[in-house]
């Protein structure tokens, strides 16, 4: 097999840094979205949590305070 063209070569090197940079940064976003939605996931739980707890209150006032 002949070497590659030192100019070639230092194009192909160029190429698979950048695409191992893309990589890295791919990687990384994914990372953050990960963390995004559980952090958004944890959000939807404590709202649900809130509008159970105000169903919960709604239900007990139409009851004279006795609970369902």
């Amino acid at each position: 097999m002949t070497p590659l063209d030192p100019d070639l070569n230092r194009h192909f090197r160029a190429l698979f840094d950048a695409h191992d940079e893309a990589i890295r940064a791919l990687r990384a976003a994914n990372a953050e979205m990960g963390h995004a939605i559980q952090s958004h996931d944890e959000a939807i739980q404590a709202a649900l949590e809130a509008n159970r707890a105000a169903i919960d209150l709604l239900e007990r006032l139409s009851n004279n305070g006795q609970q369902g």
